[in-house]
């Protein structure tokens, strides 16, 4: 239906949209009045109406992100009358896990915007559901950020523009400006190379203007730093090295990547519930937001690297003490490698921690070792610091794959899960005043193998898995050195 040509006209739809409706008062979903942005067409549409206007308003990209490859954690795309018509299926008739992802995320600013609290958190797991107060803080964060329709219409450029590097075909057509960069680079840092040479039509089109240098500021602060990366604890702190000279003074620039990331994550489950904002439940929400202060904290000075990160680890510790489990410190290198463990396998409950605690405590002595030493290299001044690309996600399969199954089951399983990332962590051990270094190992290889029948039954077959060299310990590239956005291309 909105499969358009790339050479046709984009729709001004969506912009007209965007202007401000002074002829009446604009109510939003609790009863409030509306000001500013909020008074804005678009947040007044019906959701089908708003997926029709932004199939239209972005054919061209959402056409790449139909051959874009599904993330690990994407499970088959439910098609039931319960879960209703997928935003892919309204527009071009089949189902696309990133199309479906892309939108419900684009749906979610009109929630947020709009105050739909209900929407937002329709389909929301009560236990974790993401409370009022939170949907309000999160709003306002929205709210303050986003001034004109200008940054409206950023923000859902960001949006659809984000995973645009996961298109098979984008590595191919930059290729020749990829020649100066690390192999294999990740899809943050080829849609950021791609938009820096002018492939990307969407951001040509506002160049020269303040919203084209804060989308290029936040697309060169993607392709360093991995903000869902550090609140998950999957990066380490030599990816925050730089934070404070890419983003001092940048400080919208950086409010819109934030608002980018929130909505991606609120979309992330897009591909199997488009009803609501599911994975953005109270405990996914506070983590985003340590994790935002924790950057601010270091783009201030108020904190190293090492301590911003070590702020999202407390965070863990501090919401699982509250729940029962045992006080853990990040003085301790042990506990400190059990957090990182934790946080990656989004643990927020004291039964769950204790599997990760009993998982690592009945690793050999050598394996958690290792696993300890791996997990505690800064990649500043230490020597190699080793991203686990995926990892969090491979935790969360496997606690799927055993969700009926016994807790000695749910252990042994995470246990040789540790076992295989001690292996992807290669005998690297913090080294104080040796040069530091990031590089990245992606896991995604070894999906099939934990998603497996197989693996429940005996999790020990992930010891014998292989090491594919193509995911081996590529170096995390820093593509521009003075941190500047020049206007003019390559």
């Amino acid at each position: 239906m909105f499969d358009l040509p790339h050479g046709l006209p984009r729709t001004k739809d969506l912009r007209e949209s965007l202007r401000l409706d002074t002829q009446k008062v604009a109510v939003g979903h609790n009863g409030e009045k509306l000001h500013g942005i909020g008074r804005a067409k678009l947040f007044a549409l019906n959701d089908l109406d708003a997926v029709k206007l932004f199939g239209t308003t972005f054919a061209p990209e959402l056409n790449s992100l139909k051959n874009a490859a599904p993330t690990v954690e994407s499970s088959p795309i439910k098609t039931t009358e319960e879960f209703g018509p997928f935003p892919s299926q309204l527009l071009f008739q089949e189902d696309y896990a990133e199309v479906n992802r892309t939108i419900v995320g684009m749906l979610a600013l009109k929630w947020l915007v709009s105050g739909d609290y209900d929407a937002f958190t329709g389909q929301q797991f009560p236990a974790a559901k993401l409370r009022r107060e939170s949907f309000d803080q999160l709003r306002e964060l929205f709210m303050s950020g986003l001034e004109t329709e200008d940054d409206v219409y950023a923000l859902l450029v960001a949006t659809v523009v984000n995973d645009l590097g996961k298109d098979p075909e984008m590595p191919e057509k930059a290729a020749q400006f990829l020649q100066e960069y690390p192999p294999n680079p990740n899809h943050d840092m080829v849609v950021y190379i791609a938009a820096k040479h002018g492939m990307l039509p969407l951001i040509n089109e506002s160049e020269g203007t303040a919203s084209h240098r804060r989308l290029m500021q936040g697309l060169l602060f993607g392709s360093e730093v991995n903000i869902a990366q550090l609140a998950q604890a999957e990066s380490a702190p030599g990816t925050l090295k730089h934070v404070k000279e890419i983003m001092a003074g940048q400080e919208h620039a950086f409010t819109l990547k934030f608002m980018e990331l929130i909505l991606d994550v609120a979309g992330a489950d897009g591909h199997h519930d488009a009803r609501c904002a599911k994975p953005m439940i109270e405990p996914v929400f506070q983590g985003y937001m340590v994790a935002r202060q924790a950057l601010m904290n270091i783009v201030q000075e108020k904190c190293s690297a090492r301590g911003g990160y070590d702020q999202v680890l407390s965070h863990r510790g501090r919401l699982l003490a509250t729940d029962g489990f045992t006080v853990l410190s990040v003085q301790d290198p042990y506990e400190r490698a059990l957090l990182r463990l934790m946080t990656m396998g989004r643990t927020t409950t004291k039964e769950q921690a204790s599997w990760f605690d009993q998982a690592f405590r009945s690793l050999a002595y050598k394996v958690r070792r290792a696993l300890s030493d791996g997990l505690n290299v800064d990649g500043i001044d230490d020597g190699v610091a080793i991203v686990p690309y995926y990892m969090p996600a491979l935790f969360s399969e496997t606690l799927k794959t055993t969700s009926k199954s016994s807790k000695d089951v749910k252990v042994a399983a995470l246990a040789s899960l540790m076992r295989f990332l001690a292996r992807i962590y290669a005998g690297t051990i913090p080294v104080p005043g040796a040069r530091g270094e990031v590089i990245e190992c992606s896991v995604a290889f070894a999906q099939s193998a934990v998603k497996s029948q197989d693996f429940k039954n005996n999790p020990t077959i992930l010891d014998d898995l292989e090491i594919p060299d193509a995911s081996r310990y590529v170096p995390v590239a820093k593509v521009d050195r003075d941190y500047s956005v020049n206007e003019k291309r390559a």
